[in-house]
């Protein structure tokens, strides 16, 4: 007969080596960011009804810096599972970013006004992931890398977005990844 506490042991032995099993069921997908002009980043936030002071900063950033202008990234994602991908823009550079991170911005289509709805965020770097799990009531979850109390991206950490139908809400979980290897991009 076993003593409870070998019990104990082996079943957080079997929990431990089971862990790891059930994290790469949930697949994480790094978005692929391109670059896009100057041009294209003013259409996007000047056509969308994007805050005024996006529109501003880029425009300001854009006149300020002429040798080293900010740049526009576009990555594109279906979030709703609607077949329709999401567009997320990225900017970065001079007069762009912040203590809290650079503009990301993510454009939806609203079908019934034929116009594009978003939702802003600010994120320490274009390491964005989408979590592959909708078992959050509806929800798609996505990991935006923060920037630390240096004003760098945070090193392996994430905090933890939920998105749904076009509602992006940050929460305060922090989630960590100790290798490159975890995104299954």
């Amino acid at each position: 007969m076993m003593s409870r506490g070998f019990l104990d042991f082996l079943l957080l032995i079997t929990a431990m080596l089971a862990a790891p099993a059930w994290a790469q069921e949930k697949c994480l997908v790094k978005l692929e960011f391109e670059n896009i002009t100057h041009e294209q980043v003013s259409a996007l936030i000047n056509d969308t009804g994007v805050p005024a002071i996006v529109a501003a900063s880029w425009q300001s950033a854009l006149n300020k810096f002429p040798t080293k202008h900010p740049k526009g990234k576009i990555a594109k994602y279906d979030l709703n599972g609607d077949g329709i991908e999401e567009t997320i823009l990225y900017l970065s550079g001079a007069g762009m970013c912040g203590q809290g991170g650079c503009h990301l911005i993510f454009f939806q289509l609203d079908p019934e006004n034929e116009k594009l709805a978003y939702q802003t965020a600010r994120s320490g770097s274009a390491d964005i992931l989408i979590l592959d799990d909708r078992s959050n009531n509806g929800f798609h979850n996505i990991a935006i890398k923060p920037r630390d109390k240096t004003g760098l991206p945070a090193a392996n950490e994430y905090t933890r977005y939920r998105w749904k139908n076009g509602d992006l809400k940050q929460t305060d979980e922090i989630i960590r990844f100790q290798h490159r290897s975890d995104h299954c991009d």
